[in-house]
């Protein structure tokens, strides 16, 4: 499938419209303080409403995922008729840099699900830059897993193909290729397989790919849907600092809320699509270093349209981000936050795209147009407008600070900022029920000091950690200065092995 040139103006836009959302409400603020105030009241009253909207949300995911992973999917399989199974698992491993006990654990989890072994296929996907490595931990990992799973194959994607981008999506797409010869020889129908993307530190929960099989063999038009889990950063969520829990919390969360709007719901990290499908898709693009969210638009413009990803309340497993030291983890999480925030350069591939779709209706085009503009904007704007920009009037008009509107305006917006913080509580509530507890060693200290410190520290992390790599990547993309792809550290020598509760 072809990839876009670049779109200049489209490169622009993004970044442009969320400088001047922060720059012109400072600027107007000494000549119509007024005006920014009254915006900035209908603003907040409108974030109000999205942050009650947002705890219901997430209580209603909670039950969902509660309900799901007690489920007993292989029951639930017996009761289909025999000709939509038996369902084939292959699982694509992308590994770059990483040593065995990560890669060890995380096919470990594909071992110990709860379907049989010989209906799991494996393709470990290793790159040639990391040659030495990765055929060492190839070979003790074949060794030691081979005869556990239906097939095990390893590929090694060649560095520095023409025309390629150094990321996941290419090295995927090259191990699926070169796989694909000896799975059409199986003959087994492309439409039985299903395809789950892995990075090296994703581990399934037990019960992930019974309920991927029993889902797409209930789900109208499979080959037109992907199959998206719950990403749970929790692998070592007790041994990474604070503020790194609280993203990887917060991470976890907007995703199970999305969940609940399927409507609204992307392609993100691990997702499980139909072989046929990516055949028809020519597998993933080797064209982006965000292939996940990219992987959503390819299927869609593949099949017209007629595309929607599905929802899949049992969790994978992701290890949060951890370094050597404190100094190292803030660094690699922000550019970690900041790669995930390069996805803005899926609008120069997407609008005109869309917008040239006759099969798409006007509506269509509006509410996808739309979405993908705000998303990005609101990632760039909301947590700056809501902590910083919000105050400028009366920060930087004295006049209007002295008037009687400006006097209560304050009073009403701290208010309103305090109310809208409130699902904090529930938020962190979900997050003590879903975890088993923490080690033993200073166990009711380190809980005390989450609840304390999480809502201190949430406006300053969503700003450093969200508003401020988002904004990064979109004036690098407004200048022209696109990213490369490179591998988060994750230490693997600090992995507490703490899982969700079941």
């Amino acid at each position: 499938m072809s990839e876009p040139e670049h779109n200049r103006f489209l490169e622009i836009m993004p970044g442009a419209l969320s400088w001047a959302t922060l720059i012109l409400p400072v600027l107007l603020s000494f000549v119509l303080p007024k005006l920014v105030a009254m915006l900035i009241l209908i603003y907040i009253t409108y974030w109000f409403f999205k942050m009650v909207l947002f705890a219901v949300i997430l209580v209603t995911s909670y039950r969902r995922y509660r309900a799901e992973v007690a489920t007993d999917w292989q029951a639930k399989l017996a009761t289909l008729p025999k000709e939509s199974l038996p369902l084939y698992h292959l699982a694509v491993l992308a590994t770059y840099k990483e040593e065995l006990p990560i890669l060890e654990s995380s096919i470990q989890a594909l071992v110990d699900s709860e379907y049989p072994a010989n209906q799991i296929w494996l393709i470990l996907a290793t790159e040639a830059r990391d040659h030495e490595r990765a055929v060492r931990v190839a070979a003790a990992l074949k060794k030691k897993f081979s005869h556990k799973l239906g097939h095990f194959w390893v590929t090694e994607h060649p560095a520095d193909i023409a025309g390629e981008v150094k990321g996941k999506g290419s090295n995927i797409s090259y191990a699926a290729r070169t796989v694909q010869p000896e799975i059409d020889k199986l003959g087994i129908s492309p439409e039985q397989i299903m395809v789950t993307t892995l990075d090296a530190d994703h581990r399934v929960h037990p019960k992930y790919l019974p309920a991927l099989a029993y889902s797409v063999a209930t789900a109208p038009d499979p080959l037109r849907k992907t199959f998206q889990p719950i990403p749970m950063y929790f692998n070592n969520i007790w041994d990474v600092p604070v503020f790194t829990r609280m993203l990887a919390f917060g991470s976890s969360f907007w995703q199970m809320m999305e969940s609940v709007r399927s409507y609204r719901l992307r392609n993100f990290a691990s997702q499980s699509q139909s072989y046929a499908a990516l055949k028809q898709t020519d597998f993933w693009s080797n064209q982006t270093i965000v292939e996940d969210g990219h992987q959503y638009w390819r299927s869609y413009f593949t099949f017209k349209g007629h595309y929607a990803v599905v929802p899949i309340f049992v969790p994978i497993y992701y290890d949060a981000v951890l370094a050597e030291n404190l100094k190292a983890t803030f660094i690699e999480q922000y550019l970690q936050r900041r790669r995930w925030a390069w996805g803005v350069s899926d609008i120069p591939y997407v609008l005109p795209r869309l917008w040239k779709m006759p099969e798409v209706s006007i509506w269509e085009k509006l509410v996808q147009t739309g979405r993908i503009l705000e998303g990005y904007h609101s990632w760039a704007t909301a947590s700056l407008v809501l902590a910083v920009i919000g105050w400028t009037p009366v920060w930087f008009n004295h006049a209007f600070s002295q008037s009687v509107f400006g006097a209560n305006f304050p009073i009403f917006y701290r208010l309103m900022l305090t109310l809208s913080s409130a699902g904090l509580v529930i938020a962190l509530s979900i997050s003590t029920l879903l975890l088993r507890p923490m080690p033993r060693q200073n166990r009711g200290r380190r809980l005390l000091l989450d609840w304390i410190l999480t809502p201190i520290l949430t406006p300053f992390a969503n700003i450093i950690f969200g508003s401020v790599p988002a904004l990064d990547a979109q004036t690098r993309l407004m200048l022209g200065r696109y990213l490369e792809f490179r591998v988060t550290v994750k230490n693997a020598a600090a992995r507490s092995g703490v899982k969700v509760k079941v």
